[in-house]
Parts: structure tokens; sequence; C-alpha cells
């Protein structure tokens, strides 16, 4: 039985307890943005905690953190998001507060700001991922996940949805 509590301690709540997160092991993650904004080629849509897209939204893309496979090693630059926004497709997270993110890595950081680019050009042959950031900037080392297709899909029905109006 000490045997199992120590096993416990090392695999589970030692972990735990140097990221600061509880639920590091799991997919869940409890913070909700206070703002969902979605880039569609210029246009820019606005979603907040009452509004119905917003749900859909959020728990699409924490889906899809769920599938967190590894980090890449290099960013993008201010430009570069910049160019996601202006002419490409994107969803980005704006949080209040630190937002504790689930991972395998213990070592994800507390980002206010989450930003899926979905459509960009020049990223065909890159791997799906998310940036993590503050309200300054968005950090290199991005997460992989497995896909953004879903909240691609998403997204899209939305952004047609308003434009039908």
């Amino acid at each position: 039985m000490a045997l199992l509590i120590v096993g416990v301690c090392l695999l589970f709540a030692i972990p735990a307890a140097l990221s600061g997160n509880l639920l590091f092991a799991t997919d869940i993650i409890l913070q909700r943005p206070s703002q969902v904004i979605v880039y569609d080629k210029g246009q820019t849509y606005t979603f907040e905690r009452s509004d119905p897209e917003f749900d859909t939204l959020v728990n699409t893309a924490y889906q899809a953190i769920g599938t967190e496979n590894g980090i890449r090693e290099y960013g993008w630059s201010t430009a570069r998001f910049e160019q996601a926004r202006t002419t490409g497709t994107a969803v980005e997270f704006v949080y209040s507060e630190p937002v504790k993110l689930p991972g395998k890595r213990i070592d994800i950081a507390d980002p206010t700001r989450l930003f899926f680019p979905l459509n960009v050009f020049g990223t065909t042959n890159e791997p799906d991922m998310v940036f993590r950031g503050d309200e300054n900037k968005y950090w290199a080392v991005p997460i992989r996940v497995d896909t953004l297709d879903p909240l691609r899909e998403a997204v899209n029905k939305i952004v047609r949805d308003k434009q039908q109006g």
C-alpha cells in the first residue's frame, strides 16, 4: 500500500503541484475566455459569453487542445499573426485571468490568450497548432494538436450563417 501511495505521488501529485494545475493530467480546462474573436479574410466577429456561438467555439477548441501531442520549436512573427487575422482564418481566445491548460508537459505556462490559425497562406504543410501568449505577444513554441478540423468546420458554419444574416 505504501508503494502505491509513493507511486501516486510520483506520477500525479508532484507534477500537479509543480504545474499549479491539479487537473494537468486531464483534458479539462476550467476557465472560459471572456471573449472569442473569429477572423475570416479581413472580417472580424467577436463573441461574448452570452452569444450562442460562444460555447460551440470554446468547446470545440478545448477538445482540440485535449489532443496536444507536442510542441513546435519555433514561433511566428507579429506580421505573421497580422496576416492570419487579415487574409486568413483564425480564432483568438482572450481571458481575463491566466488559464490553466492540460497537457503532457508541466511547463505549458498560463496564457491569457490563445490563437488558433485555421487557414493561413503558407501553412498547408505545418501541423495544426495553438499559440499561447499574454496581452503583449504570442510566445514561441506553440502546442501541436492532432487536428483543428472540427474548429474549422464550426467557424465556417458560423461565418456562413453571419454572412447570410
